[in-house]
């Protein structure tokens, strides 16, 4: 069952010691030192479960073969449930780790349609799952289209968890779309240039959707692939895709989707050449698996145990031009029995964000998360909420967060101003969030919501028709996202 809930931004907000609000951010820290890379490794021990307890000392990073230091490391799996916090205290790290994985069904790029060995394969994978919690079903239509089976909840929605898994009876469900489905008539076989855009733009779609949640996802994709190169009867010329399909996975990599190729041979017949390359790039560049047809149960059972054992570190790369020239990665660990997946390597294309203009990032990452069905938990966040005794109107929110979850920055260091608290208000009139104001956290305020035991300590004005109230707090450079929604008293 799913509750709407509607959104809209605090345009102000009074706060008990004055927050200074900024456009741009200082230069980050290391600018010198090119730009600030964020991968995704897992972790695996010798009997194939999440390797835990690993520290930043027992892991070696090398870029094109040479070391680079390690400056941010942390566990992103299984984590220990926090104490039930206090009735007046709320903590989005109170529950288990949200992971997230999506089962996508191509078949805009099967060219004999065989949906009956797919739909069998998966409903027999889906239905002996003991919990279906995080996991999401589509199927790619033969004219690109998204068919949700069971689709992520949406931005103005909220998910409550299903008393039995959906999967139990996923195999009529899968039955009856296939139905609905298999009588479309896709594009011409041909005609490569519809095909990869009708693939990348609904890929990107999802993409979208998946980007709510924060954090890694995993993307396992049952599909023949698509060709890098071939003729195109619209362009009449033969044209190589290998660059923009580069581009895109660079995309999903960015934002932390992790992707699984199951590759949908048809019996006796390989992948052809142009197909793995597209594999690869998908993988290779985002960190994730290839598996063989007949091997989809493996790789859903495997993303999900990765998100289990995932670290996440960032490191510093060295200055490189905007060339898109490829950089190898190598990860390694000190403790011989654990195995380590992560992305190979990278395309050094320009950056999304510049040094300059980490407060805009803020700002769309808090419209992401205000938007989102989902609590981020990049960031650990603890909020004790509570109403003003002198105003009436007010709340007060007193803020504490995981500075272990945050990219280390020396004392004192302007560069604080990167980290920005946000606040968002849901109704039950508007559709859409606004846009939010984003105040930057002062060096002595960073210390504050950090290291103090008072925390940082505002005091909002609360219209009557305000039901909750989103605390979002966002490490610009480090890309992470953490927040916490309170119920408001009647």
């Amino acid at each position: 069952m799913r509750t709407h809930l509607n959104c809209r931004i605090l345009l102000g907000c009074l706060l008990l010691a004055p927050l200074p609000v900024t456009s741009q951010a200082g230069p980050a820290p290391g600018a010198a030192l090119g730009r600030l890379n964020k991968l995704n490794v897992v972790a695996i021990d010798a009997q194939g479960q999440p390797a835990t307890g690993l520290r930043a000392a027992d892991i070696q990073l090398f870029e094109d073969g040479n070391p680079r230091d390690i400056a941010f490391f942390r566990f992103t799996g299984d984590r220990a449930l926090l104490a039930k916090p206090d009735p007046r205290q709320y903590s989005n790290r109170a529950g288990a780790a949200p992971h997230t994985t999506v089962v996508l069904i191509d078949l805009l790029n099967d060219p004999v349609m065989n949906d009956s060995i797919v739909g069998r394969e998966v409903s027999e994978t889906l239905k002996h799952l003991e919990s279906s919690e995080g996991l999401y079903l589509y199927i790619l239509t033969a004219r690109g289209e998204l068919y949700p089976i069971h689709p992520l909840p949406k931005a103005d929605t909220k998910e409550t968890p299903a008393a039995e898994p959906w999967t139990q009876d996923i195999a009529p469900t899968l039955q009856a779309a296939f139905r609905d489905l298999v009588h479309l008539k896709p594009p011409d076989d041909l005609e490569i240039k519809v095909r990869f855009e009708l693939t990348v733009n609904a890929l990107r779609d999802l993409g979208s959707q998946m980007a709510q949640v924060s954090g890694r996802k995993n993307l396992v994709w049952l599909t023949r692939g698509i060709p890098t190169m071939g003729y195109s009867i619209s362009a009449q010329s033969r044209l190589d895709f290998t660059k923009p399909l580069r581009r895109f996975s660079e995309e999903l990599a960015e934002a932390q989707i992790v992707v699984y190729a199951v590759e949908q041979s048809i019996a006796g017949v390989a992948i052809e050449t142009e197909r793995a390359e597209a594999f690869d790039a998908f993988t290779g560049i985002t960190g994730g698996r290839e598996y063989s047809s007949d091997r989809a149960a493996d790789a859903i059972q495997q993303a999900r145990t990765d998100s289990r054992a995932n670290y996440e570190l960032a490191y510093y790369s060295a200055p490189q031009k905007p060339d898109g020239k490829y950089h190898k990665l190598r990860v390694t660990c000190a403790r011989k029995d654990v195995h380590l997946q992560t992305k190979l390597g990278f395309h050094a294309v320009p950056s999304a964000v510049l040094p300059g203009d980490l407060a805009s990032r803020a700002l769309r990452s808090g419209e992401t998360a205000a938007g989102s069905p989902f609590d981020a938990t990049d960031i650990g966040l603890r909020v004790i909420a509570s109403p003003d005794p002198v105003y009436a109107r007010n709340m007060r929110f007193e803020i504490h967060i995981d500075p272990a979850d945050l990219l280390a920055r020396p004392a004192p260091d302007t560069n604080s101003r990167n980290a920005f608290v946000m606040f968002a208000a849901y109704d039950e009139g508007m559709k859409q969030p606004s846009r939010p104001i984003v105040d930057s956290l002062s060096p002595e305020e960073f210390v504050s919501a950090t290291h103090s035991e008072n925390g940082l300590r505002y005091a909002i004005p609360i219209e009557p028709a305000i039901r909750k109230v989103r605390v979002i707090v966002c490490d610009a450079e480090l890309g992470a996202v953490g927040s916490v929604t309170i119920p408001m008293p009647r």
